[in-house]
């Protein structure tokens, strides 16, 4: 997938849409898909011109992000309304495959950029999209305003036969995750690590080990995944993102993240590596 942000007068001749509504993803539950083909929706002339977030050279596909109005009808007359609806984008995150995760999760990012670049943040005036930037622009002294990706840590933190998961009072019931946060101004990644673990649930740690990484359009972080081990202190809750913590044996463990989230791939990494004869 070649991604690209651009602005289309008209849609290609094979264009994919990808189409949201206050917050929410159109999908398929029939098709198992959030992409449509044009021929299939209702008119989307009043939402011209359309941005255009990758190119599958294979298909010759071009992936489009457009944000619907609550009062617009997008239903293609043999859309069953049985069917397809607009639908939580994190539930839908939950169950596709690693690929179209990476394009959901670029639509998502990049279909509330463009909805909050419509006016220039110094001057008011409206933004003009610049097709050499690949973003709104002014004629003002204002930069581009690009995509804003805020990079975030997310650990497992381990114990030998442990884990170390919290939960968040927005997870399903008995879902219990890796602990997540913000890189603050001036930190690199291991700091950030270990000043996190200590706010959220009161421990240290050491041997920081890097994972891997995620786009986690929630809002648009890239999320940098490490094991970390335990190395003393009792769980206190030191703030209010976590509503409990707790060790979980490698045997015993709650209900955790799917594998299409780095959290879950972490966890499921750890086991899978642990429990080796």
């Amino acid at each position: 997938m070649e991604l690209i942000r651009q602005l289309h007068d008209t849609f290609k001749p094979l264009a994919k849409v990808i189409l949201f509504c206050d917050g929410k993803i159109l999908y398929d539950h029939a098709a198992k898909t959030y992409t449509f083909d044009i021929k299939n929706l209702d008119s989307l002339d009043a939402y011209s011109p359309y941005l255009c977030i990758g190119h599958d050279k294979e298909l010759s596909e071009d992936f489009y992000v457009i944000n619907v109005e609550a009062t617009a009808n997008v239903f293609g007359i043999f859309m069953d309304p049985n069917s397809v609806e607009f639908t939580d984008i994190r539930t839908v995150l939950s169950f596709v495959a690693a690929d179209d995760f990476h394009l959901l999760s670029r639509a998502t990012i990049l279909n509330k950029w463009k909805s909050a670049n419509a006016y220039c943040s110094s001057c008011g005036e409206k933004a003009v999209f610049n097709p050499v930037e690949g973003a709104p622009d002014c004629k003002c002294s204002a930069p581009p305003a690009y995509p804003v990706i805020s990079p975030c840590i997310i650990t497992l933190i381990h114990d030998k036969n442990r884990l170390l998961l919290g939960r968040s009072k927005f997870f399903p019931a008995n879902m219990f995750s890796t602990l997540a946060g913000f890189i603050e101004a001036g930190e690199n990644a291991e700091e950030a690590l270990h000043r996190e673990v200590m706010e959220e649930v009161n421990v240290k740690v050491s041997n920081i080990q890097y994972f891997g990484s995620q786009s986690w359009p929630f809002p648009s972080q890239l999320m940098l995944g490490y094991f970390c081990k335990y190395e003393s202190g009792d769980i206190i809750l030191n703030d209010e993102e976590l509503e409990e913590a707790r060790w979980f044996d490698v045997d015993k463990l709650p209900t955790i993240p799917p594998d299409t989230s780095i959290s879950g791939q972490l966890i499921r990494s750890y086991i899978s590596d642990h429990l080796k004869p």
